[in-house]
């Protein structure tokens, strides 16, 4: 419960910045993040709770988050761009992190070089720290996340739209930055990286709200969470 009342992700917190958020599913809603986005249309899928993982989570959960990330990729694909699905679990002793998949649309052209682009930046990363001979990359577009990865494991997981994906279990949290993903994207858009310190870098809320109001002008025809209300 401590937790949750500290974490700024549970919807139950009074602390949430109530602005950012698109649409509100049963058990799980759609936000803009709190700092500044890597690209334009840039969003989380969370779950209401504090969940740590959504390996771990229910089953009426995910099938949330699914069609979260369904509507994403039919909107972002009219806009002629191809959505990255990314999830870092770690600290899962401390349950601090709540769950949280981030959605990066890129330009199609550039989103089709990403699993190269993933894949080489996971197994540079893991002949750096690697322990063991573990297998660096489990590709989840046949058995999908749950069947891939064990539970209470920490892991990266990267989706390209909705039938490719690897993911890649955590040997050592402490060589892990959470915000390896993101960095790889920037990479591929030829931003620089960045660490978390000035990722966490707030806009204005003004500036916040605009792009709520943006992003929301085109998300409602594909908003899935209007037919709980109807």
């Amino acid at each position: 419960m401590t937790e949750q009342e500290r974490c700024v992700f549970c919807f139950e917190n009074p602390t949430r910045p109530p602005h950012l958020v698109v649409s509100i599913a049963n058990e799980s809603y759609l936000m803009l993040p709190p700092w500044k986005p890597v690209a334009p249309g840039h969003c989380f899928i969370l779950p209401m709770q504090h969940e740590l993982a959504t390996r771990a989570v229910d089953e009426n959960v995910w099938d949330e988050i699914r069609n979260f990330k369904k509507c994403l990729v039919t909107m972002f694909r009219k806009q002629g761009r191809d959505v990255i699905f990314l999830e870092t679990v770690m600290g899962l002793a401390k349950q601090k992190r709540h769950c949280l998949v981030e959605c990066i649309p890129l330009p199609q052209d550039i989103a089709q070089q990403a699993p190269m682009y993933f894949k080489q930046a996971i197994d540079e990363a893991e002949d750096e720290w690697s322990q063991h001979n573990a297998k660096k990359l489990i590709d989840t577009s046949e058995k999908g996340l749950r069947r891939s990865v064990p539970k209470d494991f920490p892991y990266f997981h990267v989706e390209f739209g909705l039938k490719k994906g690897f993911v890649h279990v955590i040997d050592d949290e402490s060589h892990w930055k959470s915000s390896f993903g993101v960095n790889v994207i920037r990479g591929m858009l030829g931003l620089p990286g960045e660490d978390m310190h000035r990722r966490h870098r707030h806009e204005s809320v003004d500036t916040q709200k605009q792009a709520v109001a943006n992003f929301d002008r085109d998300w409602v025809p594909f908003d899935w969470t209007k037919q709980l209300r109807s």
